[in-house]
């Protein structure tokens, strides 16, 4: 049966690498074809083609440091593609830019216009999600303790006054650069409104406002604007992970380096000092849940990512990566010597669970290159596998039901190859997020 197995698997690869010939070789005829039809307009949409796969392949370059940056290229790649649209000779479309120039470059304006308005609608709306969180901070039964407690402060009209600051700022049609040009005094009022705020705010407010405001997008919208020598971005993000760094819980230390994950490093200067100072200032368990954390979001933007792919430094890496080691070695010494925290740590989950998907978590159906099992059908849960998970977690000494509001660590392998952004990573993630409604533990 083995033998068969084999063969079967062998047949399978064989005839899979056959279909990839035959169409790569199909895909070859069709643009001889459309080379030998429309010279000029194909070879510009080749050299496009190849600098789009240039961009999208080398996220380590410059030209994505920034949002900004991106957002230009894309921009650029419009125009630069609807002006061979309209104007190559060859074209399909060259008889409109021919038959009225003006009407083809107000077509070119409009492309290269509507490109970067959805760009940077896109990244909006990404930014705007708030950070998902099994232990949520962010419901009413935080705001309603804040009530209890007296304070006598109006936390919803300080997180309204914040969005309200932030529309203020973020105009949908009009690029930051020009906004913040035309409406200089306005945009820096503003500005320093949310960090007057956030400066203002008594510990267990700034946690609530960190929890419930958008601050991904305020650390986007927020600019350093140097040339009117007003570095309000530089300044709000060292309020939050270096002065104020002692007030924040760990799930507000997870948000802010969230945020600045999303905003992207290297575009302030700033940026990875402060993601330093954060994992710094955390210790033993607190670094613990902190790690557990980052890699439970539901997105790519996890620990690893943050420490070999977003921090450039390898002073700052190496610095973050000690850190974690002697932290480590501190829990050891506790487990060890048998001390009172070494008590309580023992009724935790002190493991990571790896598991594959295919042919592990989900049947493959046979198919390749997924797996072997043929025994269910294709995406097909095994019986039993998600329970099996959740005691695994649970281990020999943990509680018979997980407890709620406590994050897993279940961490799932993939094969699956990083494409731009996190256009493969997003598909397993929606994929978990349906298994969490039937049963899924973390």
């Amino acid at each position: 049966a083995g033998g068969s197995n084999g063969n079967h698997h062998k047949m399978d690869r064989s005839l899979a690498m056959l279909v990839l010939l035959g169409g790569l070789f199909s895909l070859l005829l069709v643009f001889l074809a459309l080379f030998a039809i429309a010279p000029i307009f194909w070879s510009c949409i080749v050299s496009l083609l190849y600098t789009l796969s240039l961009f999208l392949f080398n996220e380590s370059h410059g030209v994505h440091d920034a949002q900004e940056f991106e957002n230009r290229f894309w921009t650029i790649f419009a125009v630069l593609f609807s002006t061979a649209l309209f104007f190559a000779k060859d074209s399909p479309l060259a008889p409109l830019g021919m038959w009225s120039p003006s009407l083809g470059f107000s077509s070119v304006i409009l492309c290269g216009y509507a490109m970067h308005i959805w760009d940077r609608n896109m990244h909006r709306y990404k930014l705007s999600q708030l950070v998902r969180l099994k232990r949520n901070c962010t419901g009413n039964a935080s705001l309603n303790t804040l009530h209890k407690m007296g304070l006598g402060i109006p936390i919803e009209n300080q997180l309204h006054n914040i969005n309200e600051c932030l529309k203020d700022i973020d105009q949908v049609f009009i690029p930051s650069t020009i906004n913040n040009f035309i409406n200089r005094t306005f945009v820096i009022r503003k500005e320093g409104e949310i960090i007057s705020i956030f400066e203002e705010a008594e510990p267990r407010v700034l946690n609530y406002l960190i929890c419930n405001s958008r601050l991904g997008l305020i650390f986007y919208k927020i600019k350093d604007h140097r040339s009117f020598k007003h570095q309000h971005r530089t300044q709000l993000i060292e309020l939050l992970a270096l002065e104020k760094i002692s007030q924040l819980t760990v799930h507000s230390r997870v948000i802010v380096l969230h945020a600045l994950q999303i905003m992207k490093l290297p575009a302030n200067m700033r940026a990875e000092h402060c993601v330093r100072n954060i994992i710094l200032s955390t210790k033993q368990d607190d670094l613990s849940e902190l790690k557990t954390l980052m890699d439970a979001k539901g997105d790519y933007f996890c620990m690893n990512k943050l420490i070999y792919d977003d921090i450039k430094s390898e002073i700052v890496r190496n610095d973050i990566l000690k850190h974690i080691q002697n932290q480590a070695k501190v829990q050891y010494s506790h487990m060890a010597f048998n001390t009172r925290r070494a008590k309580d740590r023992k009724r935790k989950f002190w493991r990571k669970v790896l598991s594959d998907v295919d042919d592990t978590l989900t049947c493959s159906g046979g198919s390749y290159p997924s797996g072997i099992d043929k025994r269910y059908g294709k995406k097909v849960v095994y019986p039993g596998v998600l329970g099996f998970y959740r005691e695994l977690d649970l281990g020999v000494d943990g509680p018979e039901e997980w407890p709620s509001h406590t994050v897993g660590n279940l961490v799932f392998l993939s094969a699956r190859p990083h494409i731009y952004r996190d256009v493969s990573e997003k598909i397993n993630f929606a994929k978990f997020e349906k298994l969490q409604t039937r049963g899924m533990h973390t």
